[in-house]
C-alpha cells in the first residue's frame, strides 16, 4: 500500500485530502497487490482510472465526475489566470488559442504559473511600490500565510513541523493529514534545519529507492540526504524571510524561479514562526 501511495503522490493524480481514506483503510486494497514490475510499467491512464474509482467511492453512489482541463485564453487577465490556478488547485494553467469558431483543436501558446504572474506584478511595481502602501507593510502586520500560534491563540491552526529524527513515514502521513505541501524540519529549539516538501517524494522514485527502504525505518535526515539538493535554488533549499520584511520584498523572493514558499524565522535564532506560500500571497492579494 505504501508503494501505491508514494506513486500516487509522485504522479499527483489524487489530491492529498483523499489519502486520509487510505490511511483509515476505507478504500480497501486498491493497488496494494501490484508488484514492483507492474508499478514500473504502470501508465498515467491507469492512475487516472484509479482516481475515478476513488471519486466514485467518495461520492457514495457510483457516480464519477470527470475533471475538465483548467485552461485560459490569451486575452484573459492575469487576475483571471491566477484565480483559475487557485480555484482549480493546479500548479500550471495552459494558455491556448483556437482559430476555429467552435474552439476545436486549440494550440498551446504558453504555460502560466503563479510564480510568473507574481514576477509580472513585481516588475510593474519595481520603481513605484510606494503607489501601493500595502506593499511597504511588514508581513507581521498582515494576515498572510500560516503562523505558529501565540500563547492564548487556541483557535489558530498549528504549523506542522517535525524533528530530523522523525521517520519518513511520519512525514508523509503529516503531509496528508495536515493537507500541506511542505513541513519545516526543526531542532529541539524549533530552529529551522531544512524543509521536507511533497516534491521531495520524487527522489524515492529514482533508482527504485522506494523498493530499497522501509519508510518507518528511514529518518527525514536520511531521506533528505537522498535528495542531494535536487530541488534547491542557488544551492539553498530553505528560503527564509523575517517578520519585519515588507510584503513587496516577500513577493520578490517568491517570484524567483524554483521558490514556492518562504519560511518565516526569528532573526538570529532561526526559530520558525510561520510559512508563506505562493498561493498564500495570491489569496491575500485577491481576497479569496
Amino acid at each position: 500500500m505504501w508503494k501505491y501511495l508514494l506513486f500516487s503522490l509522485i504522479c499527483n493524480s489524487v489530491p492529498l485530502s483523499m489519502f486520509n481514506m487510505y490511511f483509515e483503510g476505507q478504500l480497501g486494497n486498491l493497488g496494494s497487490d501490484l508488484t514492483e514490475e507492474e508499478l514500473e510499467m504502470h501508465t498515467i491512464s491507469a492512475w487516472k482510472e484509479g482516481k475515478v474509482h476513488i471519486s466514485r467511492q467518495m461520492d457514495g453512489n457510483a457516480r464519477s465526475y470527470p475533471r475538465r482541463l483548467v485552461c485560459a485564453g490569451p486575452h484573459d487577465s492575469l487576475k483571471d489566470v491566477a484565480l483559475k490556478i487557485l480555484n482549480g488547485k493546479v500548479a500550471t494553467v495552459p494558455i491556448t488559442h483556437s482559430s476555429s469558431p467552435d474552439g476545436s483543436f486549440p494550440q498551446l501558446l504558453h504555460l502560466a504559473t503563479l510564480s510568473e504572474i507574481l514576477k509580472c506584478i513585481c516588475r510593474h511595481f519595481k520603481h513605484s511600490s510606494s503607489s501601493l502602501p500595502i506593499l511597504q507593510q511588514p508581513i507581521c502586520s498582515i494576515p498572510l500565510g500560516t503562523r505558529v500560534p501565540k500563547i492564548g491563540e487556541s483557535n489558530r491552526r498549528p504549523l506542522a513541523m517535525l524533528r530530523p529524527n522523525a521517520s519518513l513515514g511520519a512525514a508523509l502521513s503529516l503531509l496528508v493529514q495536515a493537507e500541506v505541501s511542505s513541513i519545516p524540519i526543526v531542532d529541539e529549539n524549533d530552529a529551522l534545519i531544512d524543509i521536507y516538501a511533497r516534491s521531495d517524494i520524487t527522489t524515492l522514485a529514482k533508482d527504485k529507492a522506494y523498493a530499497q527502504i522501509r519508510l518507518d525505518d528511514v529518518s527525514i535526515h536520511q531521506a533528505l540526504q537522498l535528495e542531494q539538493d535536487a530541488n534547491s535554488f542557488n544551492g539553498q533549499r530553505c528560503q527564509m524571510c523575517l517578520q519585519s520584511d515588507t510584503l513587496h520584498k516577500v513577493m520578490e523572493r517568491l517570484a524567483n524561479p524554483g521558490t514556492r514558499r518562504l519560511v518565516i524565522v526569528e532573526a538570529g535564532s532561526k526559530r520558525v514562526e510561520g510559512i508563506i506560500s505562493l498561493s498564500d500571497v495570491f489569496r491575500f492579494l485577491l481576497a479569496v
